[in-house]
């Protein structure tokens, strides 16, 4: 590229000249520009799952006993979150924790942040968090937004998954009065 433009300064500048570089530079701009892994849709709940991306094509919030419950699902498979309240804020999981994290596969197994492993496959328990960012009540309805991760097991305590880079974005709640009820 600069010895295309070293040439072009070396002779008489022509207006073709100028804008097959102008064009070069564009196309160079625009190819660099497109290395982002998590994909942005307005609503969406994503991550990475076990390295792979994973994508709800449904998704929901509501208030359910005075804390959030957020839930995404494609056609296989649902994952679902449980907080003991219903602010911003961050709320880690875990198997002595009131919060959850819980992912149902294709094949109907149930990873939970409240099972624990198998002490013969790891010592680490499931862990986690979801970190709420904002709710947006201008709109109707509100929308929440926040950050997750994860670590859960399977109920056996044989199986694990791993969920990092999460969104959830602009989730609409459904069944939730203005009052919040």
């Amino acid at each position: 590229m600069f010895e295309y433009f070293i040439i072009l300064l070396n002779r008489q500048i022509r207006y073709e000249d100028m804008r097959n570089l102008f064009l070069f530079i564009l196309l160079c701009f625009s190819v660099s520009g497109c290395d982002n892994d998590v994909e942005f849709n307005t609503p969406a709940i994503q991550g990475n799952l076990n390295g792979e991306f994973w994508k709800a094509t449904n998704y929901k919030a509501n208030i359910y006993n005075g804390g959030l419950l957020i839930e995404g699902n494609n056609t296989a498979e649902t994952l679902l979150f449980v907080t003991d309240n219903a602010t911003r804020g961050t709320y880690k999981f875990g198997p002595n924790s009131a919060n959850e994290a819980r992912f149902v596969d294709a094949d109907g197994i149930v990873y939970s942040t409240k099972n624990a492993p198998d002490e013969s496959l790891t010592p680490y328990p499931s862990d986690g968090e979801i970190i709420i960012e904002s709710f947006d009540y201008s709109v109707s309805p509100r929308t929440v937004t926040g950050i997750f991760w994860f670590n859960a097991y399977s109920n056996d305590g044989l199986k694990s998954i791993n969920f990092n880079k999460g969104q959830v974005y602009n989730v609409a709640f459904v069944g939730v009065t203005e009052d919040g009820d």
